[in-house]
């Protein structure tokens, strides 16, 4: 089994008391995010993968926090790390990519009663 270490970052987009949240098409809901690439700054990768996977551009995002989570996938242990910031938006449309099926705009009751990832689960107490 070998060992995978990841960088990522996650855009927390509240509207009001409502959060933005973005359902796999394994069931699992998390926010939008994805890998930082090499060089590259967290915040910069939290918006871009924003705007990659709801089609909603911000121009600041503030940091929140930090999420590290070690599990099993695809035979290895994996430690992904993810950097998250929140953004303020208002009434934008979102337009998912293929990597989601469906998004809500939920408040924190909803969000906790959810099946969030193992790195989005901790995101419930930063906001």
């Amino acid at each position: 089994m070998e060992r995978v270490q990841e960088l990522n970052a996650y855009l927390v987009l509240k509207k009001g008391d409502l959060v933005l949240a973005l359902k796999r098409k394994s069931g699992i809901w998390e926010f939008p995010g994805g890998g930082v690439e090499f060089g590259e700054n967290p915040g910069d990768a939290a918006i871009r993968e924003c705007k990659e996977e709801t089609g909603i551009e911000v121009g600041d995002a503030k940091f929140i926090g930090i999420t590290s989570a070690v599990f099993e996938s695809g035979g290895n242990e994996k430690h992904a790390v993810y950097v998250v910031y929140l953004a303020e938006v208002g009434d934008k449309f979102v337009k998912i990519s293929g990597e989601h099926e469906e998004y809500r705009w939920v408040n924190s009751y909803e969000l906790s009663r959810m099946k969030l990832g193992l790195n989005a689960e901790p995101i419930l107490k930063m906001l």
